[in-house]
């Protein structure tokens, strides 16, 4: 019954995508509208089929939950009840993952019970997945293997917020969706040019002139080992601990390809980042050198950070920001801060606060950390990345589960892909600054 369920939802999710689709082409052909005819009697037949198998999924649960007195099934469907997790209450650890919300533990129960299920096949935790709205439904990619299943709803959020909270490229730039593999977005290049002229003379054309900015989505996967002993004995632990490090791997390599790219495949997905891109020469306009003998995080001055601030364009103010690495933070702002007049023994010793020059700072980790001379290097990059660099998602986060892989040591693979691309478009040129200004190290 609950197969027919996902059968007819995953034809009615393609029909709909088809037909949505067909409906964006303004000039349909004969045959297309035909394929529209075809798809509209298909999904009123879905439609009717799909309400036949939930009513009887209804009744089913209806009937278990007469016989069934320790579990009951929720009969209502529009009212959800909240879901009693006895199971859990000796847990008294913190959750590093699930720990945002009145109803985290339980969210992490949820996610414990749909591993505990897929992996060993427990014909009452997939139950309890099918009666409390815990199924795994198809995201886009995903092929049939042995214990393999994609991620239940609350794993699959809390992976892809964890990136955003943990990584720092992601906020910063332009977030779009791709609907498919390649994303094409046109951007402006140059306008129309406005000339004097005399009376009665001609008026000089121009053309405003645009080019593509082009997404290709790359694939990031994760693995892992489980004891099946841990997940057995650990329920709630168990999709903390891994939804945490998933995040945390998922976040720090989106990181490096942002900021660090140097557009190998293996390593970076042939993704540039945006030091290599502005270290390649072509946009020597939006760097600013410090002035010479300032080599080093501890040498760079008030004046420099200043230089990087002239540099920038006034439309990219808006929404600017400081971005250097923790220890360049310590070694350079933080140091000229506690530097200037009027501190007191209270100021001092309190936090600093992250801004500078009336602008946020922003902690890099993956960022320059070298302490010490360190000639014609990129330590702060100053700007607002939403107008220069695009973090592209094509699938957000599925996972699978093989329990045969490591059989013989009793021992579960845990694996979880993404899909993405990123694209600094605009850093400028050679004579025109962009929207981030890299301040850079003198070379002697």
């Amino acid at each position: 019954m609950a197969g027919n369920i996902k059968r007819l939802q995953d034809r009615a999710a393609a029909i709909a995508s088809r037909m949505s689709e067909l409906a964006s082409i303004e000039e349909r052909s004969e045959d297309q509208n035909d394929e529209i005819g075809r798809l509209s009697n298909e999904a009123d037949k879905v439609k009717t089929d799909l309400e036949f198998e939930e009513r009887l999924a209804a009744k089913e649960a209806e009937l278990r939950s007469v016989v069934e007195k320790a579990a009951p099934a929720p009969v209502e469907v529009a009212a959800e009840k909240p879901i009693e997790v006895r199971q859990i209450l000796p847990h008294h650890t913190s959750l590093r993952c699930f720990n945002d919300g009145p109803d985290s533990v339980e969210q992490a129960y949820r996610v414990g019970r749909w591993i505990r299920g897929h992996v060993f096949r427990n014909e009452d935790d997939l139950r309890w997945c099918r009666d409390h709205g815990v199924e795994a439904r198809a995201m886009g990619e995903n092929s049939n293997a042995t214990g393999g299943a994609l991620v239940p709803e609350e794993f699959a959020s809390r992976v892809i917020r964890l990136v955003e909270e943990f990584g720092t490229f992601p906020p910063a730039a332009e977030n779009v969706t791709m609907t498919r593999d390649t994303l094409v977005i046109p951007k402006r290049v140059t306008g129309t040019t406005a000339y004097f002229v005399g009376e009665g003379s001609a008026i000089t054309e121009s053309e405003p002139t645009y080019a593509n900015v082009s997404l290709v989505a790359k694939k990031l996967a994760v693995s892992c080992r489980m004891s099946t002993e841990i997940v057995e004995d650990a329920l709630v632990s168990i999709a903390d601990s891994v939804a945490t490090e998933f995040a945390t791997s998922l976040a720090y390599k989106v990181d490096l390809c942002g900021w660090l790219g140097d557009g190998t495949q293996g390593t970076y997905g042939g993704i540039n980042g945006v030091v290599n891109k502005i270290n390649d020469g072509s946009y020597t306009a939006s760097v600013h050198s410090a002035a010479s003998g300032n080599t080093s995080f501890e040498t760079l001055d008030i004046e420099d950070f200043l230089g990087a601030m002239g540099k920038l364009p006034i439309y990219a103010r808006a929404g600017a920001a400081w971005y250097v690495s923790p220890a360049g933070y310590a070694a350079s702002i933080a140091r000229l801060k506690y530097a200037a007049g009027g501190n007191t023994v209270e100021n001092v010793g309190n936090a600093a606060g992250e801004s500078f020059l009336g602008y946020p700072v922003r902690l890099v980790h993956v960022m320059n950390s070298t302490l010490g001379a360190d000639a014609s290097a990129v330590k702060v990059l100053f700007g607002n990345f939403g107008l220069s660099s695009i973090y592209a998602r094509r699938r957000d986060f599925s996972v699978r589960l093989y329990d045969q892989v490591y059989a013989v040591n009793d021992q579960l693979l845990l694996q979880g892909t993404m899909r993405f691309d990123i694209n600094h478009h605009s850093l400028g040129s050679t004579s025109e600054a962009g929207p981030v200004i890299a301040l850079k190290t003198a070379g002697s």
